[in-house]
């Protein structure tokens, strides 16, 4: 099973490399189920209107499954494709050791 990654309108790059990389796509706000992570770009989460948040965290509290993470929020400012991969492949943002 794919994961599916949420991406804020302008992300459109981003979306492209993780699709070549077999994850789903869906454009943030528009999906009608749940995603593992969302990706933004450089806002503080407070300056997100709850409208748009609303989604992805729903799906949170509606997932049935084994081994529910919740949603991984990733700021992609001043970060590449790839480095974005590596976050959502490994559900953090920097290595511990």
């Amino acid at each position: 099973m794919s994961r599916v990654i949420a991406l804020e309108e302008g992300l459109e790059e981003i979306g492209e490399f993780l699709k070549n990389r077999g994850f789903q796509v869906v454009a943030w706000g528009d999906q009608n189920f749940a995603v593992d992570a969302v990706v933004y770009m450089g806002r503080r989460l407070d300056e997100i209107q709850s409208t748009q948040f609303s989604p992805a965290l729903e799906s949170v509290y509606d997932y049935s499954g084994g081994q529910s993470y919740g949603v991984l929020l990733v700021n992609a400012q001043n970060r590449t494709p790839q480095e974005i991969y590596e976050i959502i492949k490994n559900r953090v943002y920097e290595h511990f050791i």
